[in-house]
């Protein structure tokens, strides 16, 4: 079995949704948890091909899954052009200073950056940040460069060319989306669908337990270390994946949060901040966002 599509990213852009929405197709055989994090994460990726495979059943259809930590990541393109040259790459887009903000909030209510930090400053943080190479920290801590949409596709771009490359913009798929499932369907080359409009997913949350989630998210967590190995036996992994059991304790740890709104100053910020790259985006992409 080859991955044939995978969701690219980007996090905070309604991924979980696209989701959804790709599951309801008949001819997609997507995996039986959401994201799989096998190109991004280097203890994954060295386990090889079986673990990858662990996650599918043995059934017909376009194999497919996701993982949001793709999109920025540096290492994964070339470990996907080797292991499959032909394959489809599918991007969901947010406005970038609405997915920044989105993911700073995110990343404040979970306990990764200190609540004491400001927006504006965070960005003054990440290039330090960016110094540590581990894909699922920068995800958590860099919100600014996760959202240089032009910046992180014209890396893919150096091994991939356009043709294997579907995007569109969270405002698509949330006002549109049978035309936007109907146009990503075309582009894996399988027949068009009238999906069925979903409730809108991933609301604002935060954690109960900060420790709690730390454990579940934080590979380097010393209590996740302990029992990594008894994990990785096959019947224990297959038991945990088919009961969505990390899925159900991390539902259970959530909590739903409110975000503030972007203060003016903010809004300018990533204004000036976004504006060149935006520029590359909507002349090599054709991608823009309304105001």
């Amino acid at each position: 079995m080859k991955l044939q599509s995978i969701i690219i990213g980007a996090g905070r852009s309604g991924t979980t949704s696209l989701v959804e929405y790709v599951k309801q197709h008949p001819n997609i055989n997507f995996s039986t948890i959401k994201e799989v994090s096998y190109f991004s994460i280097d203890d994954h990726f060295n386990r090889g091909e079986k673990y990858l495979n662990a996650f599918f059943e043995n059934k017909k259809g376009r194999t497919c899954t996701s993982d949001t930590y793709l999109l920025m990541d540096k290492n994964a393109p070339l470990r996907i052009k080797k292991y499959n040259p032909s394959i489809k790459l599918i991007v969901v887009i947010r406005e970038p200073s609405q997915r920044t903000f989105s993911n700073f909030q995110y990343a404040i209510n979970n306990g990764y950056i200190d609540e004491k930090t400001s927006f504006i400053e965070s960005e003054v943080l990440e290039s330090n940040y960016l110094k540590n190479n581990d894909i699922v920290f920068q995800n958590n801590y860099c919100n600014f460069y996760g959202s240089l949409y032009h910046k992180h596709l014209s890396y893919w771009l150096n091994y991939f060319n356009k043709e294997q490359l579907f995007i569109c913009t969270t405002n698509e798929l949330n006002t549109k989306p049978v035309e936007t499932l109907n146009r990503l369907f075309d582009f894996l080359g399988i027949t068009k669908l009238d999906v069925t409009p979903l409730q809108i997913k991933n609301k604002a949350s935060g954690v109960k337990l900060k420790g709690l989630n730390s454990f579940l998210i934080d590979r380097n967590n010393w209590l996740r270390k302990l029992i990594r190995k008894p994990l990785q036996i096959n019947l224990i992994r297959k038991i945990i994946f088919k009961t969505s059991l990390v899925e159900k304790i991390k539902d259970i740890n959530r909590t739903e949060k409110k975000y503030r709104e972007m203060t003016p100053e903010e809004i300018e910020f990533c204004s000036c901040y976004f504006k060149n790259d935006l520029e590359q985006l909507k002349k090599e992409f054709g991608i823009e966002f309304s105001s």
